[in-house]
């Protein structure tokens, strides 16, 4: 994990959010508050709102004077050009000083006086630069009315509704609130200035507003660090801000520090933080960690081109134990915190057979013999749970809670089903009714379906847990089992690594994740998961060992070592970064190249990876095939080599750079000549009559190998299309024969079975119906889905480089965004809001919330009562978020309005004037 705190000033808080902007909006601007209440002060100083009648009443009296002497004498008294509202309304605002207003009240006094001095400099040059109208048709009254709209009570209320739209700016409750924020920020400021070695805390709370740590405590129950939090943002590299690395045990607390320096980076010095987490079940399988395969090339790649780029930005990076921090540190620059604290002791045990051993590393084997298992076992249960995972689960479940990991993901359910059958009838008792409420909202998430597996284990308060769920069904069973409704998870190794989700006991049903050994990282994020801090004294992990494992060093072994991956896949890694560096102008020649690569990960550990080659050489034959490619130019100049980006290589690198950001893997640079080939063959004969043909060309390329199709449903689908579209799949080399002789037995490359996939989403919508009609779990599904949507932004971003691919721009724009939601268009304005999936969507809209601002303007009252299952706390949220996207769809229309209507600065003028 990693923060990297730029120098850079933060974006507008209304274009990009960040964690702070989340954390003060809940405080100043919950959805319940009522935005006028500050404007009760009016009633304080009635002074105002007399004037204001007078002035009203005094300008309606002299329209009425005007009319009568324009009717009478029109030509002999031409119409005044000066604004009736400027003429009378304001200078009986400003005959006397309004003193003591409220802060809402002079700030409006001062918006009308700008308004009228921009309307009073407009019309002088409307007098000299611009031909005078006739207006001899039109009375004086007429004229005022037009300029003065409406009554000034009228503006008053506009201005007080626009106001509501950004109470920060008005409010008074709310300047006040900032005011204080500010001067604890500069109090925490000037300590951080002055503080000095023997200080604990560096202000109010670590440099920050003690606004933060109130918020802290009400928001995430936190009201104290553990001692180590406060030595490690204690420390002088910090205050100083150097690069560290910080590594403790799974569990330990490492993100809260995190959290504290990036709202530090964020409020005290108003500069932008990146936060690069590993939480793969969080971010749906797109984390980056430095040695896991092509995720970890990515963040070598982007912590080596900040380290180059910027000797004012810090990195912060954050690890479990490592084996060869040293070479971390040496990349970084940085220097090492490392702790092994655990707020809840762990004690790991070892089952064999009956018996459970207890780890110790003193101990000649590692084990400690510890207890036998006191759990009678019928000959038919012994058959059906051989490894005695009931024993062990019943042991703590259901007043404490439990987590299995198994090797597969079939595994998971299989476990879960068995645990149930042999469970007790006082489970099904245990929070009968928000089990009820679990189901019924599961399958709503399923559009009506609901998993067999979970239909018969949720009673139980078990649940399986693995990428085979979509994500809603993943979150609802996540905030059941931290609630308690759940008792007991099944799961594979990826929940491990992602959400945190502590249990009193983990059992590890097999030391492998499919058929690989586990290593011994894997291990200890495991059981790293043992124990809740604040509810239980000790946490305990027991791993299932068979007698031909006996001998493993799984639970006692050294921690393994991190190394670069950019030499990993044939150097995908290296000619990425290579290309990126060329595309990005960072290098231009071959000795700037060799510069940029010693600051990397990679040549800290030359001498381990580099065997057959030194890196130099595996560097220039990636120059090599970047050329062979035609993806780089290289040219020889009196000053050395001179490296180029080619036009194809430049829309590589654009179409790369959101494959990184947006997808799993991103593709190796030598794939997109494929993908210039495969739109090269779609131009010579686009089906456009479906979708088809679209959605084959932005088919990813790297889900083919996740999945296995079954030929047989893959040729009766196949049939189902019409004749254009067999065409086209034969265009691109899967004519029906080809799908036969596969169905057959023979080896057929499997992309079109994707898009048939996609395609089939496309015009049903319906995730659980399409997953079962091809066989594939609906997880696969939906990743499928949100990988092709990613890739399809992708390849319009390679398109919009090449100008040969221009008919793709507009087709692809589109198709991105029908792959986005993939539900019907009337659907994809509400899939905007956070927090609306399909099916909520379709709730609204049936209950007549059909666009974002039925939603925006919506009572969370009035619409979680009418919304069936919609919490109140969700309503909220869904109205805000709305309320959030509506005003910036406004304030974005609101810039084109500013800029189409801005004088040109270089307008040509009269020179002879």
């Amino acid at each position: 994990q990693f923060i990297i705190s730029s120098t850079v000033a933060p974006p507008s808080p209304i274009r990009g959010c960040t964690v702070t902007d989340n954390l003060f909006c809940r405080q100043f601007c919950s959805d319940t508050e009522d935005l006028f209440g500050d404007y009760d002060s009016f009633l304080e100083n009635s002074s105002l709102l007399a004037k204001l009648d007078d002035a009203e009443q005094t300008e309606r009296r002299r329209e009425l004077q005007v009319v009568a002497v324009d009717q009478q004498d029109l030509v002999q008294k031409p119409s005044c050009e000066e604004d009736a509202l400027s003429d009378s309304i304001l200078v009986g605002l400003g005959d006397e000083p309004l003193e003591d207003l409220p802060a809402s009240q002079s700030q409006f006094e001062e918006e009308v006086c700008e308004a009228v001095k921009r309307s009073r400099r407009q019309d002088g040059d409307d007098k000299t630069s611009t031909p005078q109208r006739d207006r001899t048709s039109e009375s004086g009254a007429d004229r005022r009315r037009s300029r003065t709209g409406r009554s000034v009570t009228e503006q008053l209320k506009r201005t007080m509704l626009c106001n509501a739209a950004a109470p920060a700016n008005v409010s008074l409750s709310t300047v006040l609130k900032e005011a204080v924020v500010s001067e604890e920020i500069s109090v925490a400021m000037q300590a951080m200035e002055t503080v000095s070695a023997e200080t604990t805390d560096l202000g109010p709370f670590f440099g920050l507003p003690t606004r933060v740590k109130d918020l802290m405590l009400k928001l995430r129950g936190i009201k104290t660090l553990y001692d180590w939090q406060e030595t490690c943002l204690n420390l002088d590299c910090v205050r100083q801000r150097k690069n560290l690395i910080y590594s403790l045990p799974t569990s330990g607390g490492k993100t809260l520090v995190a959290e504290i320096l990036v709202l530090r980076e964020l409020l005290c010095r108003k500069k932008d933080c990146l936060f690069i987490v590993p939480y793969i079940s969080l971010v749906q399988e797109k984390l980056h960690m430095l040695g896991d395969g092509s995720r970890g090339a990515v963040i070598e790649m982007t912590l080596a081109k900040v380290l180059h780029m910027s000797s004012q930005t810090q990195i912060i990076g954050m690890s479990a134990t490592l084996g060869n921090i040293g070479d971390l540190q040496t990349f970084l620059k940085a220097e090492n915190y490392t702790n092994d604290f655990r707020p809840v002791q762990l004690k790991e045990y070892v089952k064999l057979n009956d018996t459970i051993y207890e780890v110790d590393p003193k101990e000649d084997d590692c084990f400690r013999f510890s207890r036998l298992l006191n759990f009678k076992y019928s000959s038919s249960m012994k058959k059906i749970d051989p490894d005695h995972i009931i024993a062990l689960v019943t042991e703590v479940i259901p007043s404490h809670s439990c987590l299995v990991f198994c090797p597969t993901k079939k595994n998971c359910e299989n476990v879960a089903a068995m645990v149930c059958k042999y469970l007790k009838q006082e489970f099904l008792r245990h929070r009968e009714a928000e089990k009820v409420v679990l189901l019924r909202e599961l399958k709503d998430s399923g559009d009506g379906s609901l998993c067999p597996v979970l239909r018969r284990t949720v009673p139980f308060g078990v649940a399986y847990h693995h990428s085979g769920l979509t994500s809603e069904e993943r979150k609802l069973v996540e905030e059941a089992y931290t609630t308690g409704v759940l008792c007991l998870l099944t799961c594979t190794s990826t929940l491990a690594a992602g959400v945190n989700l502590p249990a009193r006991r983990v059992i590890l049903r097999s030391p492998y994740v499919a058929s690989d050994f586990l290593k011994r990282s894997q291990y200890k994020q495991m059981v790293g998961r043992a124990g809740r801090a604040g509810i239980d004294s000790v946490g305990e992990s027991v791993l299932v060992l068979q007698d031909k494992d006996r001998t493993t060093t799984l639970v006692c072994s050294p921690m393994e070592k991190c190394f670069s991956n950019l030499l990993q896949q044939d150097s995908r890694g290296l000619l990425s970064l290579v290309l990126s560096l060329v595309g990005l102008s960072i290098t231009t020649s071959m000795e700037q190249l060799r510069t940029f690569l010693q600051g990397t990960l990679l040549f800290v550990q030359q001498e381990a990876l580099c065997v057959d080659r030194s890196l130099w050489d595996e560097v220039q034959q990636c120059v090599e095939v970047l050329q062979e490619k035609d993806l780089i130019a290289v040219t020889s100049q009196p000053q050395g080599t001179k490296l180029q980006v080619t036009k194809l290589g430049q829309a590589t690198y654009k179409g790369k750079h959101v494959q990184v950001h947006k997808t799993i893997n991103g593709l190796g640079p030598t794939c997109f000549g494929l993908l210039f080939q495969d739109l090269s063959r779609g131009l010579e004969g686009l089906l456009l009559n479906s979708y088809l043909h679209l959605v084959y060309l932005v088919t990813p390329y790297d889900l083919t190998t996740q999945c296995k199709p079954d030929w047989m449903i893959f040729f009766r689908q196949f049939t189902l299309l019409s004749a254009a579209e067999q065409k086209m799949s034969a265009a691109v080399g899967v004519p029906e024969g080809f799908v036969a002789r596969k169905a057959a037995g023979q080896t057929v490359k499997n992309r079109m079975y994707l898009a048939l996939v996609l395609f089939s989403l496309l015009r049903e919508t319906n995730l659980w119906t399409v997953a079962d009609r091809f066989q594939l779990s609906r997880g696969f599904v939906q990743t499928l889905l949100s990988s092709a949507s990613a890739f399809c932004c992708c390849v319009l971003h390679f398109t919009e480089e090449l100008e040969e691919f221009w008919p793709f721009r507009a087709l692809l724009t589109e198709l991105t965004r029908r792959l986005s939601y993939c539900v019907k268009a009337e659907l994809i304005p509400l899939m905007e809001v956070a927090g609306v999936m399909e099916s909520r969507a379709k709730q609204l809209f049936n209950a007549g919330y059909k666009t974002l601002t039925h939603l925006a303007n919506a009572d969370p009252a009035v619409l979680s009562k009418t919304v069936e299952n919609l919490y109140k706390k969700q309503a909220n949220q869904i109205v805000a978020s709305a309320k959030m996207l509506l005003n910036e769809k406004a304030a974005a229309l609101q810039e084109e309005v500013d800029e189409l209507l801005t004088k040109p600065s270089d307008l040509p003028t009269d020179q002879l004037s």
